[in-house]
């Protein structure tokens, strides 16, 4: 007969095979096939707006491209873009970005008042964020 402690060595070296056996299975289970494409390169987001000269009351177009390691991100979690009347007159806006293909997020909206404005993009996409800013010149009306 075998003594206690050798009778659960062999238990547990059976049931370690055991588990190492259903792991190396090929068939419908485990994780063979799956991939994630998650690099850790890191997103780039270029932030832009069109008119290129903005008056107040007349629709601008903010746009966002994001790439990663040169290629177009169509996944992204979340794209906002927050603007700050840099003097403070106003309440910030914040609007929502929809996908418009090739990695390119957009976002209309306008502006009641003149000023300088702080325009940030916050992307989310694949575990990474990132908020470019840059300054925004609105013109009275001509």
């Amino acid at each position: 007969m075998l003594n206690p402690r050798k009778t659960v060595s062999l238990l547990g070296i059976a049931f370690t095979l055991l588990l190492a056996g259903c792991a190396s299975e090929t068939g419908g289970g485990g994780h063979a096939g799956h991939s994630v494409d998650m690099s850790m390169e890191p997103i780039k987001v270029e932030l832009d707006w069109s008119p290129a000269e903005v008056t107040v009351s007349s629709p601008v177009t903010f746009e966002a491209t994001v790439t990663q390691e040169g290629k177009p991100v169509d996944d992204a979690r979340e794209v906002l873009f927050e603007i700050v009347n840099k003097e403070g007159k106003t309440e910030k806006m914040e609007l929502k970005g929809s996908s418009a293909g090739d990695g390119k997020y957009t976002a209309e909206g306008t502006f009641a008042e003149e000023g300088l404005y702080n325009v940030t993009s916050h992307v989310t996409a694949r575990t990474q964020h990132s908020m470019p800013s840059k300054e925004l010149s609105v013109k009275p009306l001509p």
